[in-house]
């Protein structure tokens, strides 16, 4: 009948009103975190942008030839180590915040940050280096390592942010051609510098040893070849039983657990 006709249109009308409203709702609601996404990036990036008065880059100077040297002259002659090495204001740093142990850069990359270590390996999962929450967190050593680098594997770890922040360029390392161009990575402490000379990276699972602090010498030489033979790109470095190593630690996105790692000599 017309009746039934007419409630059933009604009935069909509101369901229709109900979906608009509910799909608003989502829409909206979807919009406000994708909002708030992006001022934490943007509240993220804009911190450790400040951090940057902390650390400064001496600009390159030529180098300086001998005028009076002959081709025929046969002097040894010794490589000059010309790395530009980047000069950080600890103290300054240790004011903000007292847990800073040394300071990670690698060239051309956005990788240019403060390390940290706390008392656990949670905190500065989602703390940045003045102490607020945000999803970056912080660049961040093991809790169980030594905080000046003594220990045989000492380990940094670093979100794999989606704006390409923290450690997000690491996943560079899974190319030859990066690793042929940066095969240094630099590594600044309150006592000295060092070089992480890189001669692994691989993606591994969380179940897996790329995190053991704990070796006998014959394990350790196990596992530094294992690393070698595992990884996406070949190193003229080869790790020996008495080196110190760090391994950069960031999360990858081949399976659930995937990480990435790379690992380098300390120098």
């Amino acid at each position: 009948s017309g009746t039934e006709m007419g409630g059933y249109n009604l009935k069909k009308r509101w369901v229709l009103i109900f979906v608009i409203v509910a799909c608003a709702a989502v829409f909206a609601f979807s919009g406000w975190k994708l909002l708030e996404l992006q001022l934490e990036y943007k509240s993220g990036e804009d911190t450790y942008t400040g951090l940057e008065e902390y650390i400064s880059i001496p600009t390159p100077t030529a180098p300086v030839t001998d005028s009076t040297s002959t081709p025929d002259q046969t002097d040894e002659v010794t490589e000059e180590d010309t790395t530009i090495w980047p000069v950080v204001d600890f103290d300054a740093l240790r004011d903000v915040n007292s847990d800073i142990v040394a300071w990670i850069y690698l060239e051309d990359t956005t990788i240019n940050y403060p390390v940290v270590q706390g008392d656990d390996n949670s905190y500065y999962l989602n703390h940045m280096f003045e102490g607020s929450w945000n999803s970056a967190g912080c660049i961040f050593l093991d809790s169980r390592n030594e905080e000046n680098f003594s220990n045989r594997h000492s380990i940094i770890y670093g979100h794999h942010m989606k704006n390409d922040t923290m450690f997000s360029d690491l996943d560079y390392y899974k190319k030859q051609e990066f690793y042929d161009e940066h095969p240094v990575i630099l590594l600044m402490t309150p006592d000295r510098n060092y070089k992480i000379e890189v001669f692994a990276g691989y993606v591994t699972d969380v179940s897996e040893d790329a995190w053991e602090l704990n070796f006998t010498d014959t394990q350790y030489a196990e596992w530094l070849t294992a690393a070698k033979e595992k990884s996406c790109f070949v190193s003229h470095v080869s790790p020996q039983v008495e080196d110190r190593v760090v391994t950069l630690s960031t999360c990858s996105y081949e399976f659930d657990g995937a990480r990435f790692v790379v690992v380098g000599v300390l120098v």
